[in-house]
């Protein structure tokens, strides 16, 4: 398998000035965070008239690669990126001097980039700058953030300057021997990019010595400024298919048909728990250490689907990423594992389409309960950015102390390997019908309002028996916008049950997700007591809009009362 190979080379001078203020630093690693997170560069421009422009440039740089290799492995690159540059631009901001105005003394440029699979993701701030070199072709890929004031060029944008920073994010895709600029504009406004191009393509010296002939050309051409060049040349570029977990489990062969009695390296089958068209599960006991373990086994017939492989296998990357107790947890196959499988744990109880029909009429205290506890579990995913897809209640267990666990992630999306194309295309949406987010159906779009409409569908589908709209055309209908979904009131089936709550699951649901709860904080709210901004939106309705049944029945009732006179006129 191929993996991504990079060449860096800098300088850095601080020119004619007394101290260099700029930094720059580069991290290739040689595990497996290389495949997971990357390798990183990035180049900093502290401001001069700050009294601690070299600690602030030297922080960011350094800080932001150790940092950003302690987020979670399932956080695509943007928000790992943002989320280490808020904190560093918190830090130094808080650095004032009131000898010295006031202000935060802390204050730099910065641009980053992450080069991850095929992919490079570039972070910016400040005049600092990133330019791509491809054969003769030299582009500048970042914006300067200065404006011009009497003659002078003034930072807009910087880490340090106020609370809230504001950084430009792009995507790029990564091509064998391109050559990543970074400079600061003690070099970039002194060398043009032809003359930055000659120096770039003379492959008589090493990237490092490449990067030393420009700083002292910029030197030469008068530049008055600290000056700083890093090169990044992309020797190789990794494969975009699957992840390089993926590669690994498909050369795994594909296990028997299993019954009790049976063996599987070192589990042996005490009873078969379902044997399905997409998967088989089996209670085993792990003759080792004699503990009870779930081990669900694919089925033969999706062996050579990579969409289907690729969902089984996810199940277990995710379940090696989330550890809760409203999580079914799964653990780690044996290293010399010959077959694929996964190890998960057992649960003694049921599944929550099987709690509905032992409890049909359910009270709300009760489905409060098992949703709070589902949501917990969705919020895991929601900060691990994943997004499960198949909110549904066979896929929400309840054990026998009541305590519930979200279980199959066979359909979930990782958005860390979906940024860099680590996961096969998905033609058609998956999941189940009835509990699809509309976006999702539309678009193939999904995030954490997704699951919330699907939770919004399971609580209806507890409350009532029913879901909440009407069926389609056919079964394999595919609307062509929101409208086509039509809410049907709680009160057709459970007569009960408040207004509020009714208004509450309306929201849930509605289908398109800019009027839908944000958050799943919101939801938790309005099912716990009565919204009354919604309870007074809805009063100031039309009648027909907030009771449409109790409208239809009064016309029901005047058009037979007007009948009968009719025929008493008759008569």
């Amino acid at each position: 398998m191929e993996k991504l190979k990079l060449t860096f080379g800098g300088f850095s001078s601080q020119g004619v000035k007394d101290e260099n203020q700029d930094a720059f630093a580069a991290y290739l690693p040689n595990d497996h965070s290389l495949e997971s997170k990357g390798a990183v560069a990035t180049i900093a421009d502290g401001v001069s008239v700050c009294t601690r422009a070299r600690e602030a440039s030297n922080t960011c740089v350094s800080n932001f690669i150790q940092d950003y290799y302690q987020t979670p492995q399932t956080w695509t690159v943007k928000r790992a990126v943002s989320k280490v540059l808020q904190g560093l631009n918190r830090w130094c901001h808080g650095q004032h001097d009131y000898e010295h105005g006031g202000h935060s003394q802390m204050v730099t440029t910065f641009s980053g980039m992450v080069f991850k699979s095929a992919s490079g993701f570039i972070v910016h701030t400040g005049d600092s700058r990133i330019s791509r070199v491809q054969g003769q072709d030299f582009e500048q890929l970042t914006v300067d953030h200065v404006s011009r004031q009497g003659g002078n060029n003034v930072l807009t944008r910087a880490v340090g300057i106020g609370p809230h920073l504001d950084v430009d994010f792009k995507s790029v895709e990564l091509e064998k021997d391109d050559i990543y600029v970074f400079t600061t504009d003690g070099v970039h406004e002194f060398l043009p990019p032809k003359k930055l191009l000659s120096f770039i393509q003379d492959n008589s010296f090493s990237y490092e010595q490449r990067a030393k002939n420009i700083v002292d050309a910029a030197l030469e051409a008068g530049s008055d400024d600290n000056l700083t060049c890093l090169l990044v040349h992309v020797a190789q570029i990794a494969q975009a298919s699957l992840d390089e977990h993926y590669r690994q489990l498909t050369r795994l062969a594909m296990p028997p048909a299993l019954e009790v009695g049976m063996k599987l390296e070192g589990y042996r089958v005490v009873k078969t728990v379902f044997n399905g068209t997409r998967s088989s599960l089996y209670k085993v006991i792990n003759e080792e250490d004699g503990k009870v373990y779930g081990l669900k086994t694919p089925s033969q017939h999706f062996a050579d689907d990579p969409i289907y492989l690729g969902g089984f296998l996810r199940e277990e990357w995710i379940g090696q990423h989330i550890k809760h107790h409203n999580v079914m947890g799964v653990f780690k196959r044996p290293d010399k594992a010959k077959f694929m499988y996964h190890v998960c744990e057992y649960i003694e109880g049921q599944t929550l389409r099987q709690w509905m029909v032992d409890n049909p009429k359910p009270s709300l205290d009760q489905v409060r309960v098992i949703v709070s506890h589902l949501i917990d579990a969705l919020r895991v995913l929601q900060r691990k950015d994943m997004v499960h897809r198949d909110v549904k209640p066979e896929n929400v267990m309840i054990n026998h102390h009541g305590e519930v666990k979200l279980i199959d992630f066979g359909t979930v999306l990782v958005n860390a390997l979906a940024e860099t194309k680590s996961l096969p295309n998905e033609d058609i949406a998956v999941g189940s019908v009835h509990y699809i987010a509309p976006e999702y159906l539309l678009t193939h779009n999904s995030d954490h309002q997704s699951d919330l409409f699907s939770v919004g569908v399971v609580i209806y589908e507890m409350l009532t028996g029913q879901l909440p709209f009407k069926a389609f055309k056919y079964q394999d209908y595919i609307p062509s916008g929101f409208d086509e979904w039509h809410y049907q009131s709680l009160t057709k089936f459970r007569t009960d049950l408040p207004q509020w709550l009714d208004l509450t699951l309306q929201k849930a649901l509605q289908p398109n997700p800019k009027y839908r709860h944000e958050a799943f904080s919101e939801l938790i709210m309005d099912l716990s007591k009565p919204n009354q901004n919604m309870l007074s939106a809805n009063a100031k309705q039309p009648l027909i809009k907030r009771n449409p049944i109790l409208v239809y029945q009064g016309i029901c009732v005047i058009q037979l009362v007007l009948i009968g006179l009719l025929i008493a006129q008759v008569i």
